[in-house]
């Protein structure tokens, strides 16, 4: 039975084995029903009939529920979301008439802990996972474009609570927590250090938390502003991160991210980074962001000459732009190749380079 009433979020949404899961669990942190158009957004619907029932729906969807189930959290559901909705359109069972109730039911049976979800409070993914030797850690780093582990003698120490907040906020980027002597010497960690690593240019930095007062909030900067991944989406705050990293070449795609070839465009640009990992930093950049305006002024672009890529050689500012009418892997891959040959070798050691101020 399906009740739902937009004034009371008391009601019962879903009753099933024994289990009662009120609808504020997932309305006041989860927004479902936007991903699907055509779904019912007020009134009332009790009684509903489901074809094929959900229970029957279950055995044909139990690979991605497996697969997913330690992952699901109330602030992290998007990959879980598109995979589901996949599996249901490929089996003809999402109709237009249920549509995002059903779905909401089936995150709704899936969730370990319906308790964990009530707002204010950390999901399940939101706690360190605790790394107790060498190896436990180093999988933990390499199994991420960023990881960040907390070294704390002291677990329970008032350092530690606040990177477990942060952790909590921040759902989407794994934390590990170590208080293993071992692990601290490998790493060359002091106690009460956050570091952050990330695989794009296999860099890492370090936030002391011994000599001033550093909360939640402070983290979760730290983390924002140095989170570079295999495509980093440019903004006010991940711009520090991009100026100080360690990589010379930076390629960017200036593109509409409203644009509905956006997607796929994303997808052969993400192809392409592979192949540059450590390499050249491939970074997105949203031509409708009013802050990105003078990065195009920089570039010489008019949106209506967009998408172009610009690659960019940041110890002298050399740069070149190509103006695409659309992306394609080979094409990025060949412009590359081509600035880069172009390029005067460098030593392979790395050099303090001065910030880029223009970008």
């Amino acid at each position: 039975r399906v009740s739902r009433r937009g004034e009371d979020q008391s009601r019962v949404a879903w009753r099933g084995e024994g289990k009662l899961v009120p609808w504020a669990h997932l309305s006041s942190r989860v927004s479902l029903l936007s991903c699907l158009p055509d779904a019912p957004q007020q009134g009332v619907l009790e009684g509903a009939t489901l074809r094929p029932t959900v229970s029957e729906l279950f055995p044909a969807l139990g690979k991605v529920w497996e697969s997913s189930l330690s992952k699901v959290c109330c602030t992290n559901v998007l990959n879980l979301q598109e995979r589901c909705v996949g599996e249901l359109v490929r089996l003809g069972c999402l109709c237009v008439c249920v549509g995002g109730i059903l779905f909401e039911l089936l995150l709704v049976y899936t969730l370990p802990n319906p308790d964990l979800c009530s707002a204010g409070t950390a999901s399940t993914t939101g706690k360190p996972i605790l790394l107790n030797n060498i190896p436990d850690a180093e999988a933990f780093i390499s199994g991420a474009e960023v990881a960040v582990i907390g070294f704390f003698q002291d677990p329970q120490s008032p350092e530690a609570e606040q990177f477990r907040l942060a952790a909590g906020q921040l759902p989407e980027v794994p934390f590990g927590l170590s208080s293993s002597a071992a692990v601290l010497s490998h790493y060359g960690a002091a106690e009460n250090t956050v570091s952050l690593f990330r695989t794009v240019d296999s860099d890492r930095r370090d936030l002391d938390m011994n000599n001033r007062e550093v909360d939640a909030k402070d983290l979760t900067r730290f983390v924002r502003t140095n989170e570079l991944r295999l495509v980093t989406e440019y903004n006010p705050v991940t711009s520090i991160g991009v100026m100080q990293s360690s990589l010379q070449f930076n390629l960017l795609l200036i593109t509409d991210k409203m644009s509905p070839k956006h997607p796929e465009r994303m997808r052969k640009f993400r192809a392409a980074a592979e192949l540059y990992k450590g390499k050249i930093l491939f970074i997105l950049l949203d031509s409708n962001l009013k802050s990105n305006e003078r990065v195009l002024s920089y570039f010489q672009l008019k949106k209506s000459q967009l998408p172009a890529l610009a690659i960019f050689h940041t110890p002298d500012d050399e740069h070149e732009v190509l103006t695409v009418g659309d992306i394609s892997t080979e094409r990025v891959q060949d412009f590359c190749n081509r600035f880069l040959q172009r390029m005067p070798k460098k030593e392979d050691k790395s050099e303090e380079k001065p910030l880029n101020e223009e970008l």
